[in-house]
This record gives C-alpha cells, structure tokens and sequence, in this order.
C-alpha cells in the first residue's frame, strides 16, 4: 500500500551514525554471542577477565587481556590486521564476512529509532498497524542477526601476534575460547611457576603453620619454587628501600609475567612466613602465624599489610632460649620458628609472673 511504501522510506532516511551500529554489534557479541567477560584455563582451572574491542575502539571495562573482534567493515586488509595485533595482548577475531549483517544492524536500528518517534505522534489506525507489524519483523530481525553473528564468530580466523591460531570448533564461544587458551600460554610466561596448581583461601592458614601438615612434603616442595620467586621481589623492593604491602605483591603477581590468582598469592606468602622467610605486619604489630590468614584473607587490610624479610637471628641464643623454656616449663615441644619460639616464652613467663604475684 501506499502506507506501507511511505513508512519504508522514511525508515531508510531515519539517520544513524556509526557509533550506534558499532554498540550494537558490540552488544549482540558481547551479549548474545559470548556472553561472558572471563574464560577458564583449561590446564589450572583458573578464572580469567578479558576486555572486549570492536574494530580499535574499547567497549566496557578494560583488562590486561582484550578479545578484539574485527568486523567486516574493518578497513584493513587480512594481513595488515595481522600485522597490527603484534605485541598485542589480545586475541583477534575476524569475523567470517557476512554481506547482509551490517545492513540489515543498520534497518534494525532505523526501524527501532522510526516506531519509537512515531510512537509519541497522531497516527491513523492503518500507520499503527503497520508500525506494530514492523515492530514484530524487527524482533525477528533481531533473532537472525544473532544467529548469523554465531556464525561468523564460529567460522572466524582467530590472530594473536601476528599469528594464525587454530580451533576445530564452529561454536563461536568455543573458538573464541579455544584462541584464548593461547593468548594466556603467551602472556603469562611465568604461570608455569605453579605447577599447574592452584591453591584457595582455606589453604593459608595451612601454609603459615607447617606443624599443622596439611601439607604433605611434595605440596611444599610445588610451593617453594613460586614461594622464591615472591621472596626475591620482596628482597628487591627491600633493598630499594621501599616499603611492600600484601597489595603491591598481588598488584605485581596478578600481572603478567606471572597471572596468578590472589588466593595462591595469598597462600605463597602465608608459606613463606611459615617457613620463616618473611613477616607479616598490621597496624604496626607483627602477626603471629594463627593470626595470618584472617589477615590475608580481608582484601582491605592488603593495602596496610607490610611484609618484611624477616631477620636472623643468633642460632645458639635462639637454642639456649628453647632449652630454657623446655626446662623451665617442663614442656615436650616449643615452637620452631624464633619470633614464634620468643612470643612463646614471653607469654609463659608472663602466665608463671602472674601465678607468682596471685600465691
């Protein structure tokens, strides 16, 4: 009719701009394609937060990892956009060229726009019908587009630095996290460190008190190689004279090289306290080892936590005192560890002081 043919004119003149089709796709594949912001790696099971990007420009928040998808728009050619991701801490995908996705985003957003503004205004009864059945064509629009999205994600070629990367899979979120997989083998050079492990908050406690064994010999020798690397920053930044607080340790180690999780920092640094290598300060009293895991694990005392190398101490003083309090407090067992062992002895000294004054 010649409604109808009046409404699909005006639809096509409806103007738009290119950021508005570039936030939809962003949205369709943000939303509706991957609909995830973090991927797990597959050989530690842990968690990783990526940011996305669309053809150069940033889209939401922004991580030390990006997925950057190129559209077929995009106006590079297949190897310069190869050449453009080296050194680039991201995964490139480039999407399978589809000739009607981004015309048709384009008359979904028109439409959208049209019946929103026509909405408001005095329209006869065979304009709203009309409006009301392009508002029903649009949502199926909408489900296609989605779909043809998929697909060009699923059939994408997937870069990272200047190289192809393979994935057997066409299910778009599956190659895109197949490729990730590799953009975190790249980036993190050091999350081998771990030996594939990686430890939870319910460990510390455990790796500050070694007598408690819930570690067994191998779990502490899989820790002493990270365990050394955090110690060798926290001698560095010693040396500097810089003061070093369980956030600065995180901060460093979260980042690449290295891209491990907090909860394993946390537990390296309770194993090294454990093992007498460092302490651990708060509010300016050094923390007695049952008292390091409420501490590690309260994210907002990280900033105020100050770990220190801890100092050395006079090997026959620390013995003769460990004699003196076996003797004297006729105990079978006193504590390894010497500020552990001093703690001890002051607090029995204390204990027997006062039974004394009470007789």
């Amino acid at each position: 009719t010649n409604e109808e043919q009046e409404i699909e004119e005006e639809i096509k003149n409806v103007d738009i701009d290119a950021s508005e089709v570039s936030s939809r796709l962003f949205k369709i594949l943000s939303g509706d394609v991957i609909k995830t912001s973090k991927i797990r790696y597959g050989k530690t099971g842990q968690d990783f937060q990526f940011g996305f990007k669309l053809d150069d420009q940033a889209h939401g928040p922004q991580r030390e990892l990006a997925v950057h998808f190129i559209s077929p728009e995009y106006p590079y050619s297949s190897e310069e956009i190869r050449m453009h991701s080296a050194g680039k801490d991201e995964l490139r995908v480039i999407l399978d060229p589809d000739a009607r996705v981004l015309s048709d985003l384009r008359l979904l957003i028109k439409t959208e726009k049209y019946i929103k503004r026509k909405q408001g205004a005095s329209i006869s009864a065979i304009q709203g019908q009309i409006l009301q059945a392009k508002g029903a064509q649009n949502v199926d629009r909408e489900k296609e587009l989605v779909e043809r999205v998929k697909a060009s994600v699923g059939k994408s070629t997937l870069v990272i630095n200047a190289a192809d990367i393979t994935s057997n899979s066409q299910d778009a979120l599956v190659r895109v996290t197949d490729g990730f997989q590799d953009l975190i083998t790249r980036t993190y050079t050091q999350l081998k460190l771990l030996g594939g492990a990686t430890y939870s908050e319910q460990q510390i406690a455990g790796a500050a008190n070694p007598d408690s064994s819930l570690f067994d010999a191998d779990s502490a020798s899989t820790l002493a190689e990270p365990a050394e690397e955090v110690l060798s920053f926290v001698l560095r930044k010693e040396a500097l004279g810089e003061q070093l607080t369980v956030k600065t340790i995180a901060d460093a180690f979260t980042a690449k090289p290295y891209g491990w999780d907090l909860a394993s920092i946390e537990v390296l640094v309770a194993f090294l306290i454990g093992t007498s290598k460092v302490t651990l300060t708060v509010d300016g009293n050094v923390l007695k080892r049952s008292e390091v895991a409420t501490a590690l694990r309260n994210t907002q005392k990280h900033a105020h936590a100050v770990v220190s190398p801890q100092k050395t101490f006079d090997e026959h003083k620390v013995a003769s005192f460990r004699r003196f309090c076996t003797d004297f407090f006729d105990e079978g067992s006193t504590p390894k560890d010497p500020l552990e062992l001093a703690r001890h002895g002051a607090d029995r000294v204390r204990a027997k002081r006062d039974e004394l004054k009470a007789t």
